[in-house]
């Protein structure tokens, strides 16, 4: 086994050798974040080799080494005379992708996970979708993303977000064009207006199916279910105008909240 070693003196280490990519410290905000909660974990040493002038070149662990100087914490390291192309090395490392957090805090007990996950899979939907919907919110912001990534993710509106996937997957199941982001908000914003009948959209839709088409905003969506849910009505129903009334009065809403 390697000895881990330890120090604060920064100025042993040389970075930007032509070993590793350019060190760019604005593109690891978490990195920084991380650092400030938990400090240099010493199972997570930097990987160095000594050169000729017995300064310590990096070769994996950079942009470690310069937060722990941003923070004043001591540095763990490894010396290692192994030649390795650390570029090839960290071609085998994955990125954290949403279900990978959803599924860790579901294998630690934490049930808004769990329901997250099952929720996802019963509707087919993708992990960031069905997270936001259970959330209450349309999508993720700083603040739902930062209580996703943390473990501290609330289920909200569990109904609203049901009724949102009911309208949704079965419009998809008729027509593939509308499975877009811009669809799922409309749907979003029409299960919001009260007196909305579910039924009467999705009876409809299977009876004029050439009116599911895909389209480049929230809005032209809107007029497009609108158009659907009024389809061989007498009594016609302002769908897009409700929608959009009720959401803005929602942001407003949170955006109070959010200045408190």
């Amino acid at each position: 086994m390697k000895k881990i070693l330890n120090t604060r003196n920064y100025r042993l280490f040389k970075r930007d050798s032509g070993e590793n990519r350019p060190l760019d410290i604005k593109k690891h905000k978490k990195l920084m974040e991380s650092m400030k909660k938990y400090g240099f974990l010493e199972v997570f040493p930097i990987v160095v080799h000594r050169n000729g002038d017995d300064h310590l070149i990096v070769k994996d662990g950079q942009h470690r080494l310069t937060c722990a100087e941003a923070l004043s914490l001591p540095v763990y390291y490894v010396e290692d005379k192994t030649n390795f192309d650390v570029a090839e090395v960290n071609m085998a490392t994955k990125l954290w992708a949403l279900k990978d957090y959803a599924q860790k805090f579901a294998a630690n007990g934490v049930k808004p996970y769990q329901e997250g996950l099952e929720f996802s899979e019963q509707y087919s939907l993708p992990i960031g979708v069905a997270f936001s919907l259970l959330g209450g919110v349309t999508g993720f912001n700083s603040t739902s993303a930062q209580s996703f990534y943390n473990g501290t993710f609330k289920v909200k509106d569990r109904p609203w977000a049901e009724a949102v996937a009911s309208i949704y997957g079965p419009l998809v199941a008729l027509s593939t064009a509308v499975r877009n982001a811009r669809t799922l908000e409309a749907c979003m914003a029409v299960c919001r207006v009260a007196d909305f009948d579910a039924k009467r959209l999705l009876r409809n839709a299977e009876r004029c199916r050439e009116k599911l088409i895909a389209y480049s905003t929230r809005d032209a969506c809107l007029q497009m279910l609108e158009d659907i849910y009024n389809f061989h009505h007498s009594k016609l129903v302002g769908l897009k105008v409700a929608a959009t009334m009720v959401m803005r009065e929602r942001s407003a809403v949170q955006a109070k909240k959010s200045a408190k």
